[in-house]
């Protein structure tokens, strides 16, 4: 089932313009992901967290890619290869 998406433009302070940029940088994600996860938590949908094994999976993963950039996946996909193996 595909999600549908819309594109929004919206007006930050400075300082929260500057939080998501730190988060973004700090997470290597994008902006609608940073303020996508801040409005979920906000309005009190669930928030995905990765399992324990899933973070050894992917960790594992990112080890094993780290010398072939053209090799990375984003997230979204590597979580849905994570789901497929269980």
């Amino acid at each position: 089932m595909a999600t549908m998406v819309r594109k929004v433009a919206v007006t930050l302070p400075e300082e929260l313009y500057d939080l998501i940029e730190r988060a973004r940088a700090i997470e290597h994600r994008s902006r609608s992901e940073v303020a996508q996860e801040a409005l979920r938590t906000h309005f009190g949908e669930p928030v995905y967290r990765p399992t324990d094994r899933e973070r050894r999976q992917l960790l594992e993963a990112l080890e094993a890619d780290a010398s072939d950039a053209s090799t990375r996946l984003d997230w979204e996909t590597v979580r849905r290869q994570l789901h497929a193996r269980e």
